[in-house]
């Protein structure tokens, strides 16, 4: 048995412009910018558009100041669920000791599946079989615990594969810039410089912890063990159902004409993607609609609720909302709503306010069950609670 722990961070470049060009192979090569319109922020830009300065949470008019060639396309969580489904089914493959750090990249425990193996050659086939098959580049860092593993697959961008062992600290990660350290803050990084800190190995190196502790508090000795290369070498295969994203689209052959089939469409749509959020014990926080038109413009928009949810009213009425802002007088090709920012319902506590105190029902959750029954005995869905008219006057 190994006395150290064999770790790959596996972190899908670009992630939402590289789904796109996997869908549309005419993108490659070309600039692109994922995000809202003229008025919006991106939320990543491809490589491509890297070149010339352009970077996720820019301004999009300033992002095609400096690339007047960018193609900006819009949001697509259910393009995004898809793509991250086969990348976590993918790795599944390799090890069960997998958590997932967020939709687009996962820690893995590969100790007992590179025995007998070269670690660089698993991460070598790992990247090309991800490239070939769904054309997703990716980047892997390996090393004996998370933080190195993780600092590592920020080395080399894209496709990279780079190794950092603890004996590589001084000579690898200490000059790096003091910002590359992976979990301080973008405040904090100022504050830090003050103290003449300008790389990871300053920091490591600098003797008054209390000068420190000013600016990162309770976490000092935290991120000052980080930067002597030091970690947690254990991986959470229950945090699986974190991260994910939960959605469901229809596309209508026919199209869609009439703004209330549009609306009930929807409706439909967002109960179904409640139940499975129920049915898992998951809460999301944020929820997207997509409109595919007739003459196949796509057009998507997202809310995030100040804490998880997977009440159905209140996610359909933000779906109203959004599709009412994204609505245009023309045929409906395609529908979707997805959510993402999910969580075990059980690691959440939300904190009432006065007003959502007044406002909660307790009876609603012996209703939704009673329903729920009936319907599960008849194997239809033959029951539904109404939704309140929020202009009636109670």
């Amino acid at each position: 048995m190994k006395k150290y722990r064999i770790l790959f961070h596996i972190d899908l470049n670009a992630f939402f412009a590289s789904c796109e060009e996997a869908e549309d192979p005419g993108l490659k090569n070309r600039p692109i910018g994922i995000g809202g319109g003229d008025r919006g922020i991106l939320t990543t830009a491809n490589y491509e558009a890297r070149k010339f300065g352009v970077k996720s949470a820019m301004p999009v008019m300033e992002a095609k100041k400096r690339c007047p060639r960018l193609k900006v396309l819009p949001v697509n969580f259910t393009l995004y669920e898809k793509y991250s489904r086969l990348f976590f089914d993918y790795l599944s493959g390799y090890t069960k000791q997998m958590e997932p750090a967020s939709i687009d990249e996962a820690y893995l425990d590969m100790t007992e599946a590179t025995k007998g193996k070269h670690p660089l050659d698993v991460a070598k086939k790992i990247q090309s079989d991800l490239l070939k098959r769904y054309k997703l580049p990716v980047s892997i860092g390996i090393g004996p615990n998370r933080f190195l593993a993780k600092m590592a697959s920020d080395m080399k961008k894209p496709l990279g594969i780079t190794v950092l062992r603890k004996r590589d600290v001084k000579k690898k990660l200490w000059p790096l810039p003091i910002e590359d350290l992976h979990g301080i803050g973008k405040k904090t990084v100022p504050k830090i410089k003050l103290l003449g800190i300008e790389t990871i190995g300053d920091f490591a190196r600098f003797k008054d912890k209390q000068k420190i502790a000013a600016f990162l508090g309770n976490q000092t000795e935290s991120f000052l063990a980080k930067a002597h290369g030091e970690g947690s070498a254990v991986v959470d295969p229950s945090r699986q159902e974190s991260h994910q994203s939960v959605g469901n689209s229809k596309t209508f052959e026919g199209f869609l004409h009439e703004y209330q089939e549009m609306v009930q469409a929807l409706r439909r749509l967002c109960s179904n993607v409640s139940s499975r959020l129920k049915d898992k014990d998951l809460a999301a926080k944020t929820i997207a609609v997509q409109v595919r038109f007739n003459d196949f413009e796509n057009r998507s928009k997202h809310f995030t609720f100040p804490y998880h949810t997977n009440d159905f009213y209140k996610m359909f009425t933000e779906v109203e909302r959004l599709f009412d802002d994204l609505y245009k007088e023309k045929p409906v090709h395609l529908l979707g709503v997805s959510t993402s920012n999910v969580e075990k319902t059980k690691t959440l506590f939300k904190q009432l306010s006065i007003f959502e105190v007044k406002e909660k029902k307790p009876s609603d959750d012996n209703v939704d069950k009673v329903l729920k029954s009936i319907n599960a005995h008849y194997d239809k869905p033959l029951l539904k609670k109404g939704v309140d008219d929020p202009t009636t006057d109670k």
